[in-house]
């Protein structure tokens, strides 16, 4: 774990001391993730083999996978979050209560290029919420998980962005030959893919979910909502850093940083 990494870790451990988290590592990784869990009742750990093999391809296909929400069905919902999300505050009661299958940042066309052009469909995965009830549902009643060139084709709106996809996805890096399935990102998948085919399946619109988090276009995102923050911000350190720092510094929490980091800014 990098130093931002563990401030991020602190700040989520901190802000989400009365719920319950469970850590999500390989095997080779227990005793350190043991190491992480001592002094915290309220920490718990699960091992996946496919975490962490392979890069992101692999990662997709476990959270694509039936029996990974297996594990989490005595929950109505469960909180994804990566540890480049940087966690501002305790709104899980109220996005519970509104009743999606899954809520998540909102994109932007050029995706990490951004444009201020707001996608009206798709979120980020990076901090996530959704019904472990509703994708074992999905995964269970699919006859195939992964999507076909045509969904890769249609969820893009230009020619450029369409190709890509579709080469990307669709054949150079996602197929595998014995199978032929493509492995998108999951968070596509969840977010565009699935309400494709189940109508029942609701992803909450981008005009409310910037107000759950921000990813790309942060200061842009805090400005449409008018100057509020949202629960989270992921990649917090990747997109704008002058506005992280600000929102470090109105939160209080520079001196965790400078505890962690040894730095006083980003």
């Amino acid at each position: 774990m990098t130093d931002l990494e563990n401030f991020s870790f602190q700040r989520i451990l901190k802000v989400f001391s009365d719920r319950k988290i469970i850590l999500i590592g390989p095997p080779f990784l227990e005793e350190y993730i043991d190491s992480l869990c001592k002094n915290h009742d309220n920490i718990s750990r699960l091992f996946f083999d496919r975490v962490f093999q392979r890069g992101v391809r692999y990662y997709s296909r476990l959270f694509m996978s039936r029996s990974f929400y297996k594990h989490f069905l005595e929950y109505d919902y469960m909180a994804i979050s990566q540890l480049d999300v940087f966690m501002v505050k305790d709104e899980l009661d109220y996005w519970c209560s509104q009743g999606y299958d899954n809520v998540g940042a909102p994109l932007f066309e050029g995706y990490t290029k951004p444009s201020t052009t707001m996608r009206d469909d798709g979120n980020n995965g990076g901090f996530s919420l959704r019904k472990p009830a509703s994708c074992y549902k999905v995964l269970s009643d699919l006859n195939v998980t992964y999507s076909n060139i045509r969904s890769l084709w249609s969820m893009e709106r230009t020619l450029p962005w369409k190709l890509f996809r579709v080469l990307r996805d669709g054949l150079l890096f996602n197929y595998k030959l014995k199978s032929l399935r493509p492995v998108i990102n999951e968070d596509v998948y969840w977010s565009i893919i699935v309400p494709q085919k189940f109508s029942w399946y609701k992803v909450c619109e981008p005009e409310k979910s910037k107000y759950f988090a921000f990813d790309t276009n942060p200061r842009y995102l805090y400005e449409l909502c008018n100057n509020t923050y949202p629960m989270a911000i992921h990649a917090w350190w990747k997109y704008d850093k002058a506005f992280m720092n600000e929102v470090i510094e109105a939160l209080g929490c520079k001196n965790d940083l400078r505890h962690y980091t040894g730095k006083d800014t980003i």
